[in-house]
Order: C-alpha cells, then sequence, then structure tokens
C-alpha cells in the first residue's frame, strides 16, 4: 500500500475495523508460532504435512488481511468530484431566431390615365433605377379629346358673356329704380318708432305728475285732520287761533292741489310735448308716401331683370367647359410623362390585364393593352431599405428592445441590423400561438440582398461586465427557486441563487455566490447535500480516475478472496503427493521460516 493509503487508513479507520484487524494479527501471530514449532520438531513425512497445512493458513489469514484493510481504505476514502470555479468576468445574452426579407419602402402604381399601353421595359424580379422610365401610353386618343374640350370651353364662354351683358343692362336699370329704397325704408322704421317713443313718454309723465298731486293731496288731508283734532282738545284761545289759521291754510292747498289734477292736461309743458309728437308724425307719413312710390317703380322695372339662377347656371357651365378643357390637358401631359420608379428597387409584382390586344393565355401586362385610369399597374420594393419581420413569444418578449443590435445572416451574407418596431398587438401564428410581430432594420444593406428569403437573426439582447458568472447546465431548480452545488470544507452544501442574464453557455448569478466559490459540475443527479467529497478542477481527470480505483479495491478484495479459497484447496487435495513434491515444500518451508512470504503479500 502507498504512504497515501497508509494515512488515510490511518485516520479513518473505524473502531470496528481496528478490532478485526487485532484479531487478524493475533490469528497471524498464533499460526507463526505453530510454524516455529513445527520447524523446531523435526523434518519427517508427517512434519512435512503439517508445515502444509500451516503454509496455507498463513497465506489465508495474510490475504484476508489484505481484503480488511484494502476495504476500509475503499470505504474511507473521500469521493472526488469535478468543480468549477465561479469567475468574475463578462456576459451576453443573445436570441437567436429566424424571419423573412423584406422592403421597408414599397409602392404600387396604378394607371395615370385612361389609354392605351405603348410600351412597357419591366418585367418581373426586373432591378429598375429611380426615374427610370417604366410604361409608356399612346397619346393619340387624348389629344383630340383635350382640342375638343378646348373648343367646347370657348364657346360656352361667348354664349355666357352674352348673356351676362343683357343681364347686366336690365340690373341697371332696376338698380336706378330701387336706389335708397332699403335705407330709406330703415329711416321709416327708426321714425315711427321714435314717435311711438315720445306718445309713451307724454302718457308716463302725466301719469307721474297725477300720482305726485295725489300723494301730495293725501298728505294734505291727513295734515288737516291731526290739525282739526288738535283744536278740539285745545281750549287756550290764542292757541285755537293759531290752529285755525292753519287749518284755513290747509284747505286752500288743498283745492289749489284738486284743480292742478283737473287741469293737468292743460299744462304748457304737455303741450309743448304734444305739439313735438305732432311734427314727427308728419314725417313719418311723408316717409312713408316716398316708399310707396318707390316700390312702384321698382315693379315696374323688376320685368327687365334676367333670372339670377338662369346667370349662376350659365357661370356653372362656363366654368365646367373650362375645367373638362383643363382636365383633358393634365391627362395628356401624364400620359405623355408615363410611369417612372420614383425610388430603386426591385418588381415584385405585376398585374394582369386581360384587355391586351397582344395578351398571350393567362395575360399579362403587355404592350397594347388599354387600360382605365386607376387600374393596378405594377409594384417596386426597394432592396435599398430592407428589413427583416420575425415573431416574438411571450417568453421572449421582455428581452427584446427597441435599438437592439443584431447580427444578420441572409444567403451567407452577415448584416448589421437594429431592433425598428415591436407591434402592440399579438397575433395568432399558423400554430395558433399568440406571437408579436416585430421588424429588425438592416442598415448596411448591399446587391446580394433578396427580397422574401429567410434570413438568420442573432438579437444582443443584454450585456453584463464584472458579473459572477457559471455553466449554465449546473444550475438546478425547484418549486423556491434556483439553486446549486458548492463544496464548502470538504462537504457538498446546497447555495441559493439569484440568476441573471445568460448566454448560451454561461449565465450571470447575482446573488449567492462568490468569486472563487467551487461548484460541483453534477450533471447526472448523483451529488447530494451533506456528501464528503474531494473537489477536484474540472480538467484534471481525477474525478473519474478515483471512482475507477474505488471499483477496482473491491474488485480487488474479492479475487484475493477468491484465491485464498481455492489455495486451501489445494493444498487439502495435496497431502497426499507431498512427498513427489518435497523440493516446493521445502522452498515453502524455508519462505515461511524466514519470513518472505508474508512481507510479499503486505
Amino acid at each position: 500500500m502507498s504512504e497515501l493509503e497508509n494515512k488515510d487508513t490511518g485516520s479513518l479507520e473505524s473502531a470496528k475495523d481496528k478490532k478485526k484487524r487485532e484479531k487478524a494479527e493475533a490469528k497471524e501471530k498464533k499460526a507463526q508460532e505453530k510454524r516455529e514449532a513445527v520447524m523446531a520438531g523435526g523434518t519427517g513425512k508427517k512434519k512435512k504435512k503439517k508445515f502444509g497445512w500451516i503454509i496455507a493458513l498463513a497465506l489465508v489469514i495474510v490475504i484476508v488481511g489484505y481484503s480488511v484493510v484494502t476495504s476500509v481504505i475503499a470505504k474511507n476514502t473521500p469521493m472526488q468530484v469535478n468543480t468549477v470555479e465561479a469567475t468574475v468576468g463578462v456576459i451576453e445574452e443573445t436570441l437567436s431566431t429566424s424571419g423573412t426579407v423584406s422592403s421597408e419602402q414599397s409602392k404600387t402604381y396604378y394607371a395615370p390615365v385612361g389609354a392605351t399601353i405603348s410600351e412597357m421595359s419591366i418585367a418581373l424580379g426586373d432591378e429598375v433605377a429611380e426615374g427610370q422610365q417604366l410604361v409608356s401610353f399612346d397619346t393619340t386618343d387624348l389629344e383630340m379629346k383635350k382640342t375638343k374640350a378646348e373648343l367646347d370651353a370657348s364657346v360656352t364662354a361667348y354664349s355666357y358673356k352674352s348673356s351676362e351683358y343683357k343681364s347686366n343692362k336690365n340690373q341697371s336699370e332696376y338698380n336706378e329704380a330701387t336706389i335708397g329704397l332699403p335705407e330709406l325704408k330703415v329711416l321709416a322704421e327708426q321714425q315711427e318708432q321714435y314717435v311711438q317713443g315720445l306718445k309713451y313718454q307724454l302718457e308716463d309723465e302725466q301719469q307721474q305728475k297725477k300720482q305726485k298731486l295725489q300723494d301730495w293731496l293725501g298728505k294734505l288731508n291727513q295734515e288737516l285732520d291731526t290739525q282739526s283734532n288738535k283744536l278740539e282738545e285745545q281750549h287756550d284761545s290764542e292757541t285755537r287761533k293759531s290752529i285755525q289759521e292753519i287749518i284755513q291754510n290747509l284747505n286752500n292747498s288743498i283745492r289749489e292741489t284738486n284743480n292742478q289734477i283737473s287741469d293737468l292736461s292743460m299744462s304748457d309743458e304737455l303741450k309743448e310735448k304734444q305739439r313735438l309728437i305732432d311734427a314727427e308724425q308728419k314725417k313719418l307719413d311723408d316717409m312713408n308716401e316716398e316708399i310707396n312710390k318707390r316700390e312702384g317703380k321698382e315693379t315696374s322695372s323688376e320685368a327687365g331683370i334676367a333670372d339670377p339662377y338662369e346667370k349662376q347656371q350659365q357661370a356653372a357651365n362656363t366654368q365646367s367647359a373650362q375645367l373638362t378643357a383643363t382636365e383633358a390637358e393634365n391627362e395628356l401631359e401624364k400620359a405623355r410623362a408615363g410611369v417612372a420608379a420614383e425610388f430603386p428597387g426591385i418588381v415584385t409584382k405585376i398585374a394582369t390585364v386581360s384587355t391586351s390586344k397582344d395578351a398571350t393565355k393567362g395575360g399579362g401586362l403587355l404592350e397594347g393593352a388599354t387600360v382605365a385610369e386607376g387600374t393596378e399597374l405594377f409594384t417596386i420594393e426597394s432592396n435599398k431599405q430592407v428589413k427583416v419581420g420575425i415573431e416574438v413569444t411571450k417568453y421572449d418578449l421582455p428581452k427584446i428592445a427597441i435599438g437592439q443590435q443584431v447580427d444578420v445572416t441572409i444567403a451567407g451574407n452577415v448584416y448589421e441590423g437594429e431592433v425598428s418596431k415591436i407591434n402592440k398587438v399579438a397575433a395568432a401564428n399558423s400554430q395558433g400561438t399568440p406571437v408579436v410581430g416585430a421588424e429588425v432594420h438592416i442598415k448596411n444593406p448591399d446587391d446580394s440582398i433578396f427580397l422574401g428569403v429567410e434570413a438568420k437573426l442573432v438579437i444582443h439582447t443584454a450585456y453584463a461586465e464584472n458579473v459572477i458568472t457559471i455553466p449554465v447546465e449546473i444550475v438546478n431548480a425547484d418549486k423556491q427557486g434556483e439553486f446549486c452545488y458548492v463544496v464548502d470544507n470538504g462537504v457538498v452544501t446546497m447555495r441559493r441563487i439569484t440568476t441573471g442574464i445568460s448566454s448560451d453557455s454561461m449565465v450571470e448569478v447575482k446573488e449567492g455566490l462568490k468569486e472563487g466559490d467551487q461548484i460541483v459540475y453534477d450533471v447526472t443527479g448523483t451529488i447530494m447535500e451533506g456528501m464528503k467529497v474531494m473537489a477536484v478542477p474540472m480538467g484534471g481527470g481525477m474525478a473519474g480516475q478515483t471512482m475507477m480505483e474505488t471499483g477496482a479495491a473491491a474488485g480487488e478484495t474479492e479475487a484475493v478472496t477468491e484465491t485464498a479459497s481455492e489455495a486451501v484447496s489445494q493444498t487439502a487435495a495435496g497431502e497426499g503427493s507431498s512427498e513427489e513434491a518435497g523440493g516446493e515444500t521445502e522452498t515453502a518451508e524455508s519462505q515461511a521460516a524466514s519470513g518472505t512470504l508474508g512481507s510479499e503479500n503486505e
């Protein structure tokens, strides 16, 4: 046994194993004493037989002792396990997906006019340049249409001017007959309101004055009663005389007030207001007379005025004819201009036009086809402004954001991309799973890009520096969360962790580990908390070797035991022929006597 095995045996040997070992040593010592007695007793045939049994017994004892020791070593040696070290480094999280290349700029072109196509210089899949003439039209019919529209507009304009002259003349005569009439009607209405106001004012003043006089008369009568009562109660002659004078004055005032009330309408002030009312009424009458005269003149001249609705109709007809002429001119200009590409791109669609004179079976946009205005012609999509459409599941949706950089691979070529759009509404894909559509803008497109092909994308979703990282496969999870096994002072310990972003091979550990921690690399699930182990860093190959050695030791013990049993059997069978093996027996006896056999087994 090696020094390491002896050391491990001495430190890990249990009390039970020690007792077994001591018992085996005692048996071996007893056997040694028997061997010494046989050697001292003689060298006859009988002694040789006994000596054979002794040798066999000694061999068994040595082998059993070796087996016991080996078993103890195997049981008490800590299991070696592969570990990885928690390190501080950089980690980048990516999301791999695929999508379809499409254009960010697309336009469907329609026929600008109703005409016959005279020339078409495109085919499906052609690459076109900005400003390139794609479709030309035959303008013969449109030129004739323009000439006719211009003539119609001239005739209509002449007729309108003639009618307008006559209408204006009649209108002038009508205006002459009715000039100032609306203003006069307004003045008459204002004058009538003024006269009526004066009448109301006169009546109001009369009523107010009458009320004041009546109030004063009431006060005089009340004072008269008061003084009359005082006179009846007063007996002093001088005082009675004074009161009688007051009563006399009150009676005079009462008579005068009654007279004023009776002659109220005859006052100079009110008479003057009445004269003013009469004068303003005369003015009103004169105005009404003038209005009646002017209205009569208006009626007599009205027959010479043209119908205003007729004038409007004539004006509308003239304008319509002019618009028709202008429209014909515009259509001709559009036809002459034809259809040109507004931006560089690829022809991705050509509409079917069955009216073509030269159309082959199945139709097609060909020269000679007559199209109506607004007929769909073809579609051009830019290959300079392109994108990749992708579908994002609910699991990946929190990872992506607008502005993230993307590696886009198209037909073996790699391009720079950027997440440019994320839809706000999910839709079911072909499998019925709700997904969110997103777009990746390609920053550096070239002529090698083909629309409609599949693109492979790697989206750089997250990046972190100076963080603890460990391999993804050694992270375990249960109902309580994530964990891993750490070797702490030779014992396996469960460590709860909080993870962050992850790459294909590594994961960020935010909490639970520190730099230098030895994490058990166990992907088989055989490692359990509390096991005594010896950590072996990954790459040394020691864990597998140790497990093989442990198994070999157990197998070796069984083999040695079988050897011991076989040796005893052979010895028993060979008692009768010990004489024939005298040389060998003597050799064995000599070895036993010298103790060399036991040394070799040890």
